[in-house]
């Protein structure tokens, strides 16, 4: 497990958005983009409000990556990990209040007012595996931060 430095972990919740790559049992991959979220010191949580594309995808196959980018100041960082879904009521309860507290008191739209009243909610716990670097003028391809041999996110 990696632990997500300080200034990373700032830099996603001042973007306020990253987008969760997946792909399930027919390779096809889906984007989706996540607000509902809480960045701890080595793990990411997201709510995940419907059951469609990313929900699928991650009961099929759990590795997942998560891209957070600045387009001013052209910086950005890439993880991919594994992702479980928490179930355990007392803990789900906990991390999905503390979400939404957050969001609301950044954001007043109605829309996300609604969608955060929504009863049934999947918890979703992202544990980073590899970090990149987006940054246009460094390599992008060079891991800055693994607990894993990155190969072997490509293997069947």
């Amino acid at each position: 497990m990696i632990v997500i430095p300080r200034e990373i972990k700032e830099f996603i919740e001042l973007q306020g958005i990253f987008a969760v790559g997946t792909t399930g049992v027919n390779n096809i991959p889906n984007i989706s983009p996540r607000i509902f979220f809480r960045v701890d010191e080595n793990v990411i949580y997201w709510l995940d409000f419907f059951k469609h594309k990313s929900y699928k995808n991650i009961q099929a196959n759990p590795w997942v990556t998560i891209s957070v980018f600045n387009k001013d100041d052209l910086k950005g960082f890439q993880f991919r990990g594994i992702v479980n879904f928490i179930t355990d009521e007392p803990t789900k309860l906990e991390i999905k209040e503390s979400i939404i507290k957050k969001i609301l008191e950044k954001n007043s739209s109605e829309k996300i007012k609604k969608l955060s009243e929504k009863i049934e909610v999947q918890v979703i716990r992202f544990e980073p595996k590899v970090c990149y670097s987006l940054n246009p003028d460094e390599f992008s391809d060079m891991c800055i931060g693994s607990d894993v041999d990155s190969t072997q996110l490509f293997q069947k």
